[in-house]
């Protein structure tokens, strides 16, 4: 297995986007708090991401084998076929933004570097589909993250991570109670070619 590592991969934020995309208004007192935020986070911030490409080696009505692991998905197993490509992946603010956001006490700090968070994970996740859809030559991405709304269930994610193998310590992450994937603020799933 070939992992693709981004130790720190690249993102943009600015304040302009931060006051619409946290719906700030202007409101100055708001954009302080944001301000001061964002500038512990570009110091502290470490965002990484894990991919590798792998192959559905065995389908049935019920689950979907990639690689040496099975899952029980029938939405993923309605999109893919035997022999097709997929791409498993881990996106994360990093332990370093994690830790910081842990010594915060305030809750409106609490709040909105959460929601800071959340936008660096996304940014990572349309990263790791440009760099997938590059690599593959696909022109669209499926994405299908376990026990995010579909009938594929959290525990199914202990299968996911175990794909990853001792790669996942590279990055930082873990697997903490009823399998969610740590630092908080990560996510994991994979990747097909959109049909």
């Amino acid at each position: 297995m070939d992992c693709k590592i981004f130790m720190n991969y690249p993102y943009e934020l600015s304040m302009e986007l931060l006051n619409k995309e946290l719906n700030l208004g202007n409101k100055e007192s708001m954009l302080d708090v944001v301000e001061d935020l964002f500038a512990e986070m570009q110091k502290i911030a470490r965002p990484k991401a894990i991919y590798f490409k792998a192959e559905v080696t065995e389908k049935s009505e019920k689950s979907v084998m990639v690689n040496d692991q099975t899952f029980e998905s029938q939405l993923f197993g309605g999109t893919v076929e035997k022999g097709e490509t997929v791409y498993p992946y881990i996106v994360t603010v990093g332990t370093e933004l994690d830790e910081y956001a842990k010594t915060l006490t305030d809750s409106m700090d609490q709040f909105m570097i959460d929601e800071m968070m959340n936008l660096l994970v996304n940014i990572g996740k349309v990263f790791v589909f440009k760099e997938v859809e590059k690599e593959a030559g696909w022109e669209g991405i499926q994405d299908y993250v376990p026990g995010n709304g579909e009938e594929w269930s959290t525990g199914e994610q202990i299968r996911l991570f175990n794909l990853f193998g001792d790669d996942t310590k590279k990055i930082g992450v873990s697997l903490g109670t009823h399998a969610f994937v740590l630092p908080g603020r990560s996510t994991i799933g994979i990747l097909s070619r959109k049909k």
